[in-house]
């Protein structure tokens, strides 16, 4: 095969392959806002109360818990935001939980303001204040083990995500039904705690894992190009991908996730060796008790870490995390194989398969790109047909890309954005879009390789935040 047939094969399998994968996911929008985005007739708290006696089912209580390590500049919106969600105060309690070596830095500056200074000021504050949940502040020990149950071992133990919910979970209220997690810089819709309730009462106390979707656009004025574009379609992917996804692999976040007390302890809590300790929790949860999350169609805001460094790192982490998951699953043998077999492969297609897919799909325009740049290929060699095609997809692309953020403008943050005119010039920067699927996949393959070395990252490294002006207080 000469080098014009060949460049007429890759271009038309790329062509119809793009193509399918782009209507693939208008077609899940189209399922995901027909049979999950359908919000509820929400019943009133007296209400579900009520029902709930009826039942002869709890009150549900919730622990809204915040693991928040370094996080002064963030936290006191959260809590404050927390503090005003459409449920009875009196059910649901805040635990941020910070970390004891955090304290440390005082040592050297003095001046230094902590998570826990910021926590601990706002729990003076609400003292003061009437119609505000209870608001706690643990702090996690240097040298806690990890496990639910575990020790403190005298020695340095390094922090993770896992570990520090772990220990919160010991100081919870007794009579706490659900915990809901949420990350430092979450912003949940007002009614979340409300649709849970009404959904755990909906179905007697049946339905006990809950994921909501996670639209990290918040900080779109404070990101790098790419990462505007990353910010958009991971939102995207939140509202039509996950829906489906969450059809075939008991898919958890580490945000805005909800799961039943009496679980969390049935299961033992998070894995704290896991990079990934939500999805691991979620396929232990199915393949121990046979409990599969739902999906809620309430939103949680979140940053994008602002530079593609700081995104690279935090999605290597997740894709280690998911592998280590993978690695346990294959090499736990005490499971049904009836229920662990089928998760296994779809976790290696949604994983290992895609993430090559997905890679060589975005290798090969970036190569022929590179090719006619440097003279080896001549634009002309590709057909009329392709090209014409091609000259067609290219705008309908670089159009939905700006339309995305048309469709979650109302979720950034519009305070840090330039004034007047200046503020619609970052949003031009999304015309990096040809060369951002090459970076958003990078990461994930990054995993795959570094595991095939073994040299995957095996501890937990923090994404910085970007700097937020400070909420005023509610009375």
């Amino acid at each position: 095969m000469d080098v014009p047939d060949f460049l007429y094969l890759v271009s038309l399998l790329l062509t119809i392959l793009v193509a399918f994968l782009f209507l693939r996911y208008l077609y899940w929008g189209f399922i995901s806002r027909k049979y999950y985005w359908k919000r509820l007739n929400l019943l009133s708290a007296r209400k579900v109360m009520e029902e709930a006696q009826e039942k002869n089912l709890p009150n549900p209580h919730f622990s809204v818990m915040v693991p928040a390590k370094d996080e002064a500049e963030v936290i006191a919106n959260t809590i404050e935001h927390l503090a005003t969600l459409n449920y009875p105060h009196d059910q649901y309690e805040i635990v941020v939980i910070t970390d004891g070596k955090e304290l440390d830095s005082k040592k050297n500056d003095i001046n230094r303001i902590t998570t826990q200074d910021i926590v601990e000021e706002k729990i003076r504050e609400f003292a003061t204040r009437s119609n505000v949940p209870t608001l706690k502040n643990v702090v996690v020990p240097y040298d806690f083990e990890g496990r639910i149950d575990g020790i403190c071992l005298g020695r340095e133990v390094t922090s993770t995500k896992a570990r520090a919910l772990n220990y919160g979970l010991r100081f919870i209220c007794a009579k706490t039904t659900i915990c809901s997690f949420f990350d430092a810089e979450s912003r949940p819709e007002k009614d979340i705690l409300l649709h849970l309730a009404n959904r755990y009462i909906a179905t007697s106390g049946k339905q006990k894992l809950w994921q909501g979707p996670v639209f990290q656009v918040r900080n779109f004025y404070q990101l790098g190009p790419l990462n505007k574009v990353i910010a958009l379609y991971q939102a995207l992917a939140h509202e039509w991908y996950l829906p489906i996804l969450m059809r075939h692999i008991p898919f958890l976040g580490g945000t805005n996730l909800h799961v039943e007390h009496g679980l969390l302890l049935k299961i033992g809590g998070y894995d704290h060796t896991i990079l990934s300790e939500d999805l691991e929790l979620g396929v232990r949860a199915y393949l121990e008790t046979e409990e599969w999350p739902e999906y809620i169609p309430l939103v949680s805001t979140e940053q994008t870490p602002a530079t593609y460094k700081a995104y690279y790192r935090q999605r290597l982490r997740w894709g280690s995390g998911h592998l280590q998951v993978f690695d346990k699953l294959n090499s736990a043998k005490g499971y049904p194989n009836h229920l662990r077999l089928p998760l296994l492969r779809t976790l290696y297609w949604k994983g290992h398969a895609q993430w090559y897919l997905y890679q060589m799909l975005a290798l090969i325009p970036l190569s022929y790109f590179i090719m006619v740049s440097q003279g080896k290929v001549e634009p002309n060699m590709i057909p009329e047909s392709i090209r014409a095609t091609f000259s067609l997809l290219a705008p309908l692309y670089f159009s939905f890309t700006f339309y995305l953020f048309y469709r979650y403008r109302k979720y950034i943050n519009f305070s840090v954005a330039p004034s007047g005119f200046l503020r619609f010039l970052p949003v031009l920067q999304l015309a990096v879009l040809p060369i951002v699927g090459f970076f958003i996949i990078l990461p994930f393959t990054s995993a795959l390789a570094l595991r095939a070395l073994h040299r995957q990252p095996k501890v937990w490294v923090k994404t910085p935040r970007t700097q937020e002006v400070r909420t005023k207080t509610i009375s």
